[in-house]
């Protein structure tokens, strides 16, 4: 692949840079000497991370606002999304030029299209046929005991199969309801020697069916705010849920809305509370669980609806019924009001008909994150587009693939029919993304986040609702495509592995943390022997960059240390 420019530096630059390295590095601190002793080769990419909407007019004024004192901190790159608003490219590749910044395009995230989200597979869920329309009703209704509370005797919550410190950290509250005559307090739970407060209970399950979880909420001064609901596997050793829920440290009563698929699972256990708590009060009333349908439909090639009589008789969308689609589809949303399934006016389906229908649905991970399909072709054609794109509009030196946090995946029908691991199937959507870049920008650096490709840190068993093994994931990568890696936790053990598979390294630090710039030394220390290990990257989410300047003179000595 052809070097970009800024590599290549004079003989001029190369001698001041060093000279004034030497004189910035006197007196060092132990800590800082070996960030600051780095080899030119070790420091070509300084690069600063913005993670903000470029489509917006008045962010791209900010990025560029940072460029002159990124510039005066060494910096020598800036990574930001592809879709830069059009009316600010050419002013922003005069500004990038001015303070020698390469531009860094992220590209290959979310979907474009809603739909093409991965979906989770509902299988055989019971519709019953009236007046024009079929509706679920649940052939295996779920149930959580006592979800109201008020059955309580004592502090003791009937129907909950394990309490957490009854009377000290757990209460039956008969004042502060949000229903009924009773809620459950949590409060004080640092008494815990574990800062655990939890109550659990069996739930059963229909495997492969689609289930939501509603509850109300109130806290007073909870330190932290952290509140839970899980739903684990009968061994409580995997979770079936993955979807979490904020609450401020003070709130009145606020309903949460949960969505997830049971999987193969028949048994489960829900669990609620507060895993991390210290004080401050915090009270849950109304809880349920049910199984609900076609919540997010999801309709691409790869998702497909059947819907067939029990004894097997398949039926025709637009013969038999209308086109099955959620009208108010939001992935990042996980629960609306049910979408019906309308029947045709010469459908062959008769009042009273059992129906068994198979959909695909998204699920969300944490509060709001939504893995696409890795396999529909519409995927690499929007791939393809925000490239072109970026070449278009700033023509920038380096592409970073978002190929991170993919925590649901090889779960849809046409993941599944290439009967590949899901290592398998990244690896060969990764060689599919990179040859978009080469075909459309030969000349361009690629790069992608270590994580997805890395056995110390996402590639491996049982990762959130990835179905099968992420190991040998790291095979789609090729000597041509750059490391970002960022976890910094490890402080560098896993480098070894990329440098062995011949891979170039970009350290991603600070990650809104690292205020003193002691981590990314202690980091650059340690891999010093570690060969292809190139740069370093200012990372932050959280749109803070008061630390730039001093982070920037541990990772690579700042200004002084910079060769160019």
């Amino acid at each position: 692949m052809k070097k970009m420019t800024f590599n290549t530096l004079s003989l001029t630059a190369t001698v001041v840079g060093i000279l004034l390295f030497c004189l910035a590095s006197l007196t060092p601190s132990p800590a800082a000497s070996a960030a600051e002793s780095g080899s030119p080769s070790r420091t070509q990419k300084r690069w600063l991370f913005l993670w903000r909407e470029m489509s917006n007019l008045e962010e791209v004024e900010r990025m560029i606002a940072r460029f002159p004192r990124a510039a005066a901190a060494g910096y020598n790159g800036v990574a930001f999304s592809y879709n830069i608003a059009p009316d600010k490219a050419a002013r922003l590749r005069q500004a990038a030029e001015q303070n020698g910044l390469d531009l860094v395009a992220i590209v290959m995230g979310g979907a474009h299209d809603r739909n093409y989200a991965e979906g989770m597979l509902v299988k055989d869920a019971l519709f019953v046929a009236h007046d024009g329309a079929a509706a679920l009703l649940p052939d295996n209704p779920t149930r959580v005991l006592n979800g109201d509370f008020e059955d309580a005797a004592g502090n003791h919550f009937k129907g909950w199969t394990m309490q957490d410190d009854e009377g000290v950290t757990s209460f039956a509250d008969h004042e502060m309801v949000h229903g009924g005559k009773t809620s459950l307090r949590m409060e004080s739970i640092g008494k815990n020697q574990y800062n655990h407060c939890r109550l659990a209970q069996p739930l059963k399950l229909q495997p492969h069916r689609q289930y939501h979880i509603s509850l109300w909420v109130k806290t007073d001064k909870l330190s932290p705010p952290d509140a839970e609901v899980k739903v684990l596997t009968a061994d409580a050793q995997q979770g079936i849920s993955f979807q979490s829920f904020h609450v401020d440290a003070t709130q009145d009563w606020k309903r949460y809305d949960l969505v997830f698929n049971s999987l193969d699972n028949r048994e489960a256990h829900l669990y609620l509370g507060c895993w991390s708590g210290k004080s401050g009060k915090l009270w849950w009333d109304d809880l349920g669980v049910e199984e609900i349908g076609l919540v997010n439909v999801l309709r691409r090639p790869g998702c497909p609806v059947t819907v067939r009589e029990e004894d097997g008789t398949a039926y025709e969308e637009e013969r038999d019924f209308k086109r099955v689609v959620d009208p108010v589809l939001n992935p990042w949303h996980a629960w609306h009001e049910a979408p019906l399934i309308k029947l045709t006016d010469g459908t062959r389906i008769k009042d009273g008909t059992r129906l068994r229908v198979s959909y695909y649905h998204p699920i969300i991970v944490y509060e709001d994150r939504v893995t696409s399909c890795l396999s529909e072709p519409k995927i690499f054609e929007d791939w393809r587009q925000e490239v072109k794109q970026a070449d278009q509009l700033f023509h920038p030196a380096a592409f970073l693939m978002s190929h991170d946090e993919l925590r649901v995946m090889n779960q849809c029908a046409l993941c599944q029919s290439k009967h590949l691991t899901p290592g398998e199937l990244l690896a060969w959507n990764m060689k599919q993304a990179a040859q978009i870049i080469r075909d459309l920008r030969p000349d361009a650096e690629i790069w992608v986040w270590n994580d997805m490709f890395d056995p110390l840190h996402n590639a491996v068993e049982h990762f959130y609702a990835v179905n099968g093994s992420l190991s040998g994931s790291w095979k789609g990568l090729d000597p041509g495509i750059g490391i970002v890696n960022w976890h910094g936790g490890l402080k560098g053990k896993n480098c070894k592995f990329f440098a062995d598979l011949s891979l170039k390294q970009i350290l991603s630090g600070y990650y809104d943390s690292d205020e003193d710039g002691a981590a990314i030394a202690e980091w650059r220390h340690n891999t010093e022997s570690v060969p292809g290990i190139v740069g370093a990257m200012y990372t932050t989410w959280e749109d803070k960059y008061e630390a730039m300047d001093v982070w920037a003179r541990k990772a690579w000595g700042g200004k002084a240390g910079a060769a160019r």
